[in-house]
């Protein structure tokens, strides 16, 4: 019975889709259909809108109407459509005219395929409802509709906040009256195709009786749980993303990838809506994430996939349900685009794949965030989906990844989804808990209410005493060019550091702001005996007293030198005490010239620090190949990347084409070197060789590829540190595996060229008690480390 109610499903669906682009989607005459779509987190535009999932026939609400007019002042942050067909008793020929705000925009067909319809009229600022010359192109050209025939068109409006409308006016060209009129019911029928499918959830039954669980997609699939003999598979629906906090720079590789704590020490994690994020994104900066999960589809066919991510962001798709064979698809995003753009890099698709249903395919994100915006995401096109757009790929289809042995630190705080618990945080066995609470204490916002960190440059400042500094005294100041008996403060760096920006909190206490520092002069000083004037004085805004307070930009010390900075109120904001909550300072260490350090630059040597207390190395010259090539479709230039180039489907043309890279230059199915092509590629060599050599320049040993390694450091009963020492450039391998020789978790697979001593941190929490392998191999050598995990 089941077999029978399975091919019915396909029939129907079939037969639906074959109406979408055909004359019977045409409807009921005089009125048309208003859709509308709510809660977007960002200003809406039509990326955002084609992007979500239940576009366009699964909207949040409609409402029929009798013209072009939507409603005015419906809500804010949302979109929405009007689509149907317009028709005419006479031939003539029109203009359109659009009005809207915040952004609206008008596309027509030239007859009732919604395949053929063009952009017609928009606005991309807001309009008055019958302000029709603000824009150039809110007015269409002449457009000559022919009587009798339908004509499909679609208009949107994308509204942030305020007034909002949508109008659609037109006028004959023959007439004289210059009037815009707006169009009613005698022109207009309604839009009736599209897919019509049970709500997401609803039970069903698949046809399969080896599945459980059995719901419909929203989209006319019905979708069961298939077993699996994979242990890692995990809950469904379930997509969780860890975050490694305070890793400076730009790149997956090496700086999330080298960081000691990945991928095995987040620092927190957070449940997302599918395999995208973060759920707030531009809220952080200088963060790495790790995605691990399993996607299953709804009906076996071709998909399509698709990433954008900002700053870099790396996606693996298994073949199969295994880790092992997660670089067998790949995408990446070399440098960082915008959440819907999708054809910025040639890496950021997966060409069309066949995907079977009732298979798990392990999939795997890697994302490193420097600065400003941060997101990562996975978008597909499909076989069941009526837009032929590229969606987000949303939780329903995805498991999680089971297998982790990844742990949060004991203590930090988090948030167990329970309204009736506080003071959440993670326990010793890695998750979220909070303590039980009832009556006014679960009610009150204070319970969960976590503090801002004390050193953050960019979060917000409580506003008690105890985090505020105070003077009622004055006191000699240390520089005696200042008034003898002042209110000061002096810091003392330990070492000369090159000083850029500040950020100022002023005392912030409720009801007592008027202490806050007014008129401020700053001092700096390399020896604490002469001082110097930053300027002459700096007004300190005077503090709300609220417990958002997110400070102010303080003085730019413009790159001084210093070890000590003195601060010094010359007046406060009416108190006879001064002082202020706190001050944070954008510095760097400033060593003396000569002195090694390390640039993060792998293409230099002989590191040192400069006069101006820039780290500086000597270019090795190692990132320079020359690919003359004929018949190139590319342009001729030299193309140059920090990291890696790829480089496919190149075809014979006579141009010179250069590629610099740091580390690879990959070269894809689909590269061609036909007729006299001459290519090199020498990266990996020169670098050894460079590194050889500056070996034996200091008398090294460079025999051996991996030395020094250890797994018995403890930082605390439930964190090993292991250590390594990389003197070659390698392929490295760092696995932990139990008394049966089993893999546990893979710490690291890549190929190293940051070289020297590696830190790894490995948390035991999830590790049940008995003795472990710790292996390391690094090309041939085979480095192993016992490992008892007795707690």
């Amino acid at each position: 019975m089941k077999l029978k109610i399975f091919y019915i499903l396909i029939i129907l669906t079939l037969a639906q889709t074959s109406l979408y682009s055909q004359s019977s989607c045409v409807g009921t005459p005089g009125q048309v259909k208003w859709s509308y779509w709510l809660n977007f987190s960002s200003y809406p535009d039509s990326s955002d809108l084609t992007a979500l999932e239940n576009f366009p026939t699964h909207p949040d609400g409609t409402q029929l109407l009798g013209s072009l007019k939507m409603p005015q002042n419906f809500a804010d942050n949302y979109a929405s459509m009007i689509r149907g067909y317009i028709y005419v008793p006479q031939t003539a020929t029109y203009k359109f005219n659009i009005t809207g705000d915040d952004r609206v925009a008008f596309y027509l067909s030239t007859d009732d395929n919604p395949a053929n319809k063009r952009k017609k009229a928009e606005v991309k600022t807001y309009t008055e409802t019958d302000e029709h010359n603000k824009e150039a192109n809110q007015t269409s050209s002449a457009i000559t509709l022919t009587a009798g025939q339908n004509y499909y068109f679609e208009m949107y409006n994308y509204e942030s906040a305020w007034s909002d409308h949508m109008t659609l006016f037109w006028r004959k060209t023959a007439n004289p009256d210059t009037t815009w009129l707006v169009i009613d019911y005698n022109y207009l029928k309604e839009y009736v195709c599209g897919q019509n499918c049970a709500v997401r959830g609803t039970p069903c039954n698949d046809g399969n009786s080896l599945t459980s669980n059995d719901q419909q997609d929203g989209f006319c699939n019905c979708v069961g749980t298939y077993p699996t003999t994979n242990t890692c598979v995990g809950q469904k629906g379930l997509t969780e993303a860890y975050y490694y906090d305070n890793i400076v720079g730009s790149y997956v590789e090496p700086d999330l990838v080298n960081a000691a704590k990945f991928p095995l020490v987040p620092d927190r994690k957070e449940n997302l809506l599918g395999a995208y994020g973060p759920l707030v994104p531009y809220t952080n900066d200088n963060y790495g994430t790790l995605v691990q999960g399993f996607l299953t589809v709804p009906i076996s066919g071709m998909y399509e996939f698709n990433i954008t991510g900002d700053n870099q962001t790396y996606f693996f798709l298994s073949k199969n349900d295994s880790i092992q064979y997660k670089q067998y698809h790949q995408a990446i995003v070399i440098y960082g685009v915008d959440e819907n753009e999708h054809n910025t890099s040639s890496f950021q698709n997966i060409s069309p794949l066949y995907l079977e249903k009732g298979k798990y395919y392990y999939y795997e994100f890697r994302h490193k965030e420097n600065g400003w915006r941060d997101h990562f995401n996975l978008f597909w096109k499909t076989p069941f989906y009526e837009s032929k757009e590229w969606k987000r790929v949303p939780n329903f289809y995805l498991y999680d990844y089971n297998c982790e042995i990844s742990c949060i630190s004991q203590g930090t705080p988090c948030n167990d989804g329970n309204p009736y618990t506080k003071n959440d945080q993670y326990n010793n066995n890695c998750q979220c808990v909070g303590t039980p609470c009832s009556g006014t204490d679960c009610d009150d916002l204070s319970v969960s209410y976590q503090s801002y960190e004390s050193c953050a440059a960019t979060k917000n400042l409580l506003n008690n005493a105890e985090g505020s500094w105070v003077s009622c005294n004055t006191s000699p100041n240390p520089n005696s060019a200042r008034s003898t008996l002042t209110k000061w403060i002096k810091y003392d760096f330990g070492d000369v550091h090159k000083f850029q920006g500040t950020r100022v909190w002023n005392y912030n206490v409720a009801n007592e702001t008027n202490k806050g520092f007014k008129n401020v002069t700053v001092d700096y000083s390399e020896d604490g005996t002469t001082w110097h004037a930053l300027g002459t004085s700096y007004l300190w805004q005077q503090a709300p007293g609220t417990s958002d307070y997110s400070g102010f930009a303080g003085p730019n010390l413009n790159d001084v030198k210093a070890r000590y900075i003195l601060i010094s109120a010359i007046d406060t904001w009416g108190n006879s005490c001064a002082g202020f909550s706190k001050i944070t300072f954008d510095a760097s260490l400033c060593s003396a010239k000569g002195t090694a350090c390390d640039d993060k630059d792998p293409l230099t040597k002989h590191d040192q620090f400069d006069a101006n207390c820039n780290c500086r190395g000597v270019n090795i010259n190692c990132a320079t190949d020359t690919l003359k090539l004929e018949n190139l479709t590319l342009s001729e230039a030299s193309y140059k990347a920090v990291k890696e180039i790829k480089a496919t489907s190149l075809v014979p043309k006579p141009k010179n084409i250069s590629f610099t890279a740091g580390n690879d230059i990959v070269l894809l199915p689909g590269f061609d070197t036909k007729d006299s092509t001459v290519f090199s590629a020498d990266i990996a060599n020169c670098l050894q060789t460079a590194f050889v050599q500056n070996k034996l320049e200091s008398n090294k040993s460079v025999d051996s590829t991996a030395t020094e390694f250890s797994a018995k450091d403890t930082l605390n009963n439930k964190t090993k540190k292991i250590i390594f020492r990389l003197n070659k450039p390698a392929q490295v391998v760092l696995t932990v595996k139990n008394a049966s020789e089993q893999i546990v978790t893979t710490i690291i697979d890549d190929y190293y060229q940051n070289l020297g001593t590696q830190i790894k941190f490995l948390p035991t929490n999830k590790l049940a008690k008995g003795q472990y392998w710790v292996e390391l191999k690094a090309d041939k050598e085979v480095l192993r480390e016992s490992l008892i995990v007795d707690n």
